[in-house]
């Protein structure tokens, strides 16, 4: 089951997704370039473009900036927190009843994620969605792709 709306906002509405797990990240791994600070600092500015356009109710706008986020160019080891990110992202629209905004936000940053448990976590968050909409077909075709990529097996996506 996905986490509630109460506790998904504190961290989010707090800015720690970006703001505050990259550079937490950021003193435990390797240093992956001298570009790498920049980008953690573009993407924290962006995030919280992003959240002050979801509180304003602007949810197209945020979904547009939101993908700025995911076309930034980052080293592999930063995919588990952009996963925590666009789920992050996807949660806040789901619980704002913009269910078609978070799909296409899930559907158009999928490339942006090699491996493949992460890919999985996007098939089931597309899948809660679908199953949220009342679209139980949908969510079976999510959910069963998510478990081919986690059992290692080749798909069609």
């Amino acid at each position: 089951m996905r986490p509630g709306p109460a506790r998904f906002q504190k961290h989010f509405m707090a800015g720690t997704l970006l703001a505050f797990a990259f550079p937490i990240a950021g003193s435990c791994l390797p240093v992956q370039g001298p570009d790498l600070g920049q980008t953690r600092s573009v993407a924290e500015a962006q995030h919280e473009i992003v959240v002050i356009l979801i509180k304003k109710k602007e949810f197209a706008k945020a979904a547009e900036e939101a993908n700025k986020i995911f076309k930034m160019k980052w080293p592999d080891g930063e995919e588990p927190v952009l996963l925590k990110e666009l789920l992050g992202f996807s949660d806040e629209f789901r619980h704002n009843k913009q269910h078609e905004i978070a799909l296409r936000l899930l559907d158009s940053n999928m490339n942006a994620f090699k491996a493949p448990r992460h890919k999985a976590a996007i098939w089931k968050d597309k899948g809660y969605i679908y199953k949220e909409m009342g679209q139980p077909d949908k969510a079976l075709e999510c959910f069963r792709e998510a478990q081919r990529l986690e059992m290692g097996k080749n798909s069609p996506n």
